[in-house]
C-alpha cells in the first residue's frame, strides 16, 4: 500500500508529496486544493478516510474492497463519491481485465482510492509533480482531467484489440484451425467486458454534465459532456470490433463448412477411381478352376505392385491435401500465438497520457481565456452608416439625368 498526496495552498504553491500529518493539517485549512491518492490501502488509510475526511463508511468499505463493482455517482451533501472503471494493465491475461477507481470530490479536496496501479493516475501525478496544472482549477476540473486519463487509457487496448481482429480475419480465411476459433472468443469476451465497464461509465459522465450536483461548477459541466462524447466514441469503437468477432465466427463457420464439403467430394472422387479396381479384384479372386492368366507366373506381383503403388499415390494426395497429420506439419501457417491486449509498456502510456491530459488542460485554458476576454463593441458598418434620405434623394436624381 502506498499513499501520494499534493496540496495546493490558497497562494498556488504546490507542496508535493507531503505526508499523513500535513494531509491533516490541509484537509483542515479549508482552502486550496488537497489530492490524496491511496494504493491498496489498508486499515491505517481506512481510519484515514473515516475519522479525518468524516467519509460514509459503507462507501469507504467498498472503495477499498477489490471486488469490481460497476461505474455509479452518489451525492453525500459536502462531497461526490464517483465510482469508475478503466482498463487493468496490471493483468496477464487474453481476456481484457477491467479495474476501477474511486473518487471522492469535495469543496478543497480529491481523495482517489485503488486496488491496482493505473498508468492514468500515474500521468496526473507526473503532471502535478512538474507544475501543478491540473489543480490550479479547482477539484472539478481536477476530476475531469482524471476522468479525461482513465479514458484515453482504453485508446490502447482497443487498437491492440483492432489489429487482434485484423490477424483473426486473415487466419480464418487462410487456415481456419482451432487456434483462429480460440483467439476469436478471447477477443469476443474482451469486447463484452469492456462494454460492462464502460456502459454504466457513460450515464455517470452524463450524470455529472447535466449540473446535477452543486460542487461540479458551471463551467466544468460542458467539459464532463465532451468526455461523455470521447466515451461514447470509445464504446462505438468497442461495439464495431465486436461486430467484427461475430462476423469472423461466421466466416470460420461457413469455410470449415466448405472444406468438408470439399473433402468429402474428393473422397467420393476417390472412391470412384477404385471402385473398378475393386471390381477387378473380386473378379479375379473367384475360385474357379478354368480362369484366364492363373498359370501367368509373374501375375500375382504385378497385382500386388499396382496396389501397392495406389495406395501410395492416395496417401500422398491426402498428405498434400493436409487431411492427414503428418502433411499438417509443413503446409500449415503460422498459427495465432497468445494475445494479451493490455500488454502495453506502462512508462510509455502513462507519457503517453501524460501528454494528452496537458494538451486538453491546455485547450481548456485557451477556451476559458477566450470566454474572459472583453469582446470588442458593436460598430456599424459602411452601409449601416448610409443615411436613406441620400440614398433615395441619390437614386431619385439618377432617374432624372437618364431620362
Amino acid at each position: 500500500m502506498s499513499l501520494i498526496a499534493h496540496y495546493l495552498d490558497a497562494d498556488n504553491q504546490i507542496h508535493r508529496n507531503i505526508d499523513a500529518e500535513a494531509v491533516q493539517t490541509a484537509h483542515k485549512s479549508q482552502t486550496g486544493l488537497l489530492w490524496v491518492d491511496f494504493l491498496d490501502p489498508g486499515d491505517d488509510e481506512r481510519e484515514l478516510l473515516l475519522n479525518e475526511f468524516q467519509f460514509h463508511p459503507l462507501v469507504v468499505d467498498g472503495a477499498i474492497n477489490p471486488v469490481i463493482r460497476p461505474a455509479r455517482v452518489e451525492d453525500f451533501g459536502d462531497y461526490i463519491f464517483v465510482n469508475a472503471r478503466s482498463v487493468d494493465y496490471t493483468a496477464e491475461t487474453e481476456v481484457v481485465q477491467t479495474t476501477d477507481i474511486g473518487m471522492f470530490i469535495g469543496q478543497n479536496f480529491v481523495v482517489t482510492v485503488h486496488n491496482a496501479e493505473m498508468p492514468s493516475v500515474e500521468a496526473v501525478n507526473q503532471l502535478v509533480e512538474i507544475d501543478g496544472r491540473p489543480m490550479m482549477k479547482g477539484p472539478a476540473f481536477f476530476a475531469h482531467a482524471l476522468f479525461d486519463s482513465l479514458i484515453q487509457a482504453i485508446l490502447p487496448t482497443l487498437d491492440r484489440m483492432v489489429d487482434r481482429a485484423d490477424a483473426i480475419e486473415e487466419q480464418v480465411l487462410t487456415d481456419p484451425d482451432q487456434s483462429a476459433l480460440i483467439a476469436l472468443m478471447a477477443l469476443k469476451r474482451s469486447c463484452l467486458s469492456l462494454n460492462r465497464a464502460l456502459a454504466p461509465q457513460r450515464e455517470v459522465l452524463n450524470r455529472l454534465g447535466r449540473r446535477e450536483f452543486n460542487l461540479i461548477g458551471h463551467g466544468v459541466d460542458l467539459y464532463f459532456r465532451d468526455l461523455a462524447d470521447d466515451l461514447a466514441r470509445v464504446q462505438a469503437s468497442n461495439d464495431a470490433i465486436r461486430e467484427r468477432t461475430d462476423t469472423s465466427l461466421a466466416t470460420y463457420l461457413s469455410v470449415v463448412g466448405n472444406r468438408q464439403n470439399e473433402i468429402m467430394k474428393v473422397l467420393s472422387i476417390v472412391a470412384t477411381v477404385f471402385l473398378p479396381l475393386g471390381l477387378i479384384a473380386g473378379l479375379f479372386g473367384m475360385n474357379f478352376e478354368n480362369m484366364p492368366g492363373i498359370g501367368f507366373r509373374w501375375g500375382y506381383h504385378i497385382v500386388v505392385g499396382i496396389s501397392v503403388f495406389a495406395a501410395a499415390m492416395v496417401a500422398w494426395m491426402f498428405w498434400i491435401k493436409r487431411w492427414v497429420i503428418a502433411g499438417a506439419g509443413f503446409f500449415r501457417p503460422r498459427r495465432l500465438r497468445r494475445f494479451v491486449p493490455q500488454a502495453v509498456d506502462p512508462t510509455r502510456l502513462a507519457g503517453h497520457l501524460g501528454r494528452s491530459v496537458s494538451q486538453n488542460i491546455q485547450r481548456m485554458e485557451a477556451v476559458v481565456t477566450s470566454e474572459q476576454r472583453p469582446r470588442p463593441r458593436w460598430r456599424p458598418s459602411v452601409l449601416q452608416r448610409i443615411n436613406p434620405a441620400n440614398l433615395r434623394r441619390n437614386s431619385g436624381e439618377q432617374r432624372r439625368t437618364s431620362d
